[in-house]
């Protein structure tokens, strides 16, 4: 059977999105190709020509949930331009993350929509998270990152070939995570300042302006003997995103405020109540490239277990003597790189292909539940022309942004090609989008 499925999505320019975004929007078509897959980027209105399809499922991704966080008008108007989906008698899945954030907005979302399933990647708590869909709705497990067998495949170094002893990454995350949030950046710096001193080559870097996307990553990750970590999450409650706001709003006054002022600014006496943690992508990535692991002790999706996988080690690095004592003990490491792998490995939750199996199968079971499928003959070449179409247009809108930003420097030359670039490309794009039954809004 033939399954026809709208995801909707807020990737954006695909030439610049991040690879594990790219995998988590695409995994349906990527492993189950054989059936009809619709992929909208919500920037754009949705065509008329294709309201009138039947489709089985409809997936909402996590990069389009993730509008809830931002203006309160976009995030009404997203709401309203896509009503058809509450209408739509199609099997309706989100996938969520972050859902800590602004989770009475998304609680609230779901149960609007008429969403059938939820695939959280918070494993408890859940009745706090969605204290109304917890009682209408399925909520199942799911992870911040998967496997496909691009990675697994990927030819990792033998450990003492590896140049760096000790590597780390992370975005300088703003206090609205609590301080199991500021533990993501900070342990990076702890551990930095312990190394000083120390026979260890590090690469240790915190801020964006330091992040390595694509398979530039996996190979850094492949140059690294070690690499820290630590959970996902955020160990504060912001059900409205009014916690956030204060928090960027005293930031904007006191830019160098430490994490306690500002809770003690802005959420005095919330922070720690509950965690919501999951294991990362980079835990997945770090153990499937033979890294040995230095992680922040914790629950990591229950998979993972100090010692046995990883070398624990405090939020602030204070038994740092003991971690490097650890470090040096070769036979032992070796294990636990194994040890490591294996237990990720056997994990076939943990698998892009298992994701998408189980949805289909949800899909299925309510299809065999309603006696089959409706025909609808010219579905398949009908959104095989409109994709390819769509894609070319995005693609010129994007491609003439990404130019726009390169020639904004030169003042009057970057003027005039802005004016220019704008006017052609937004009129080419604009024509081409309502001949494809679109409303422009430019993303």
């Amino acid at each position: 059977m033939k399954l026809n499925i709208l995801i909707l999505h807020k990737l954006g320019d695909p030439s610049i999105s991040r690879v594990f975004l790219k995998k988590l929007v695409f995994f349906l078509r990527e492993h189950s190709p054989e059936h009809n897959y619709l992929y909208h980027d919500v920037s754009f209105s949705f065509p008329e020509s294709l309201r009138g399809i039947k489709f089985d499922a409809i997936v909402l991704d996590v990069t389009m949930l993730a509008q809830r966080w931002g203006r309160d008008d976009k995030f009404r108007k997203l709401k309203r331009d896509y009503q058809f989906v509450a209408e739509s008698t199609a099997l309706k899945i989100a996938f969520p993350q972050d859902d800590y954030d602004c989770h009475v907005l998304l609680d609230e979302w779901m149960i609007e929509w008429n969403v059938d399933v939820v695939f959280s990647v918070i494993s408890s708590n859940l009745e706090t998270l969605y204290p109304q869909f917890s009682r209408k709705g399925s909520i199942k497990l799911a992870y911040t990152g998967y496997l496909d067998d691009q990675l697994i495949r990927f030819p990792t170094q033998a450990f003492h070939s590896r140049p760096i002893d000790v590597g780390y990454r992370a975005k300088k995350l703003l206090p609205y995570f609590g301080k199991l949030g500021e533990t993501k950046w900070k342990i990076g710096l702890e551990v930095l300042e312990k190394i000083k001193g120390l026979d260890l080559k590090e690469d240790i870097k915190i801020g964006d302006q330091h992040l390595i996307l694509g398979q530039d990553w996996y190979r850094f990750i492949n140059d690294c003997k070690f690499t820290l970590g630590s959970n996902s999450g955020s160990s504060l409650l912001d059900p409205y995103g009014s916690i956030r706001k204060k928090v960027q709003k005293y930031l904007r006054s006191n830019p160098s405020a430490p994490f306690a002022e500002v809770e003690t600014a802005c959420f005095p006496g919330m922070d720690g109540k509950e965690s919501f943690t999951a294991i990362s992508p980079r835990v997945l990535e770090a153990a499937v490239l033979n890294s040995c692991q230095i992680l922040v002790e914790g629950e990591y999706s229950h998979v993972l277990q100090p010692w046995e996988h990883y070398i624990p080690i405090k939020p602030d690095a204070s038994d740092f003597d003991q971690v490097h004592a650890a470090m040096k003990e070769e036979d032992e490491v070796t294990s636990r790189i194994r040890r490591c792998r294996e237990a990720i490995l056997d994990c076939s939750f943990l698998r892009y292909s298992s994701k998408a199996e189980k949805v289909l199968g949800l899909i299925l079971e309510k299809l065999d539940a309603e006696s089959g499928e409706s025909p609808q003959p010219g579905v398949e070449d009908l959104l095989s022309r409109h994709e390819l179409e769509l894609r070319r247009t995005t693609s010129l809108i994007f491609g003439a942004k990404r130019l726009r930003a390169r020639v904004s420097g030169i003042p009057l030359v970057g003027l005039l090609a802005k004016v220019f670039i704008c006017s052609f490309t937004l009129g080419l794009a604009t024509r081409t989008l309502r001949i494809l039954g679109f409303r422009f809004a430019p993303p």
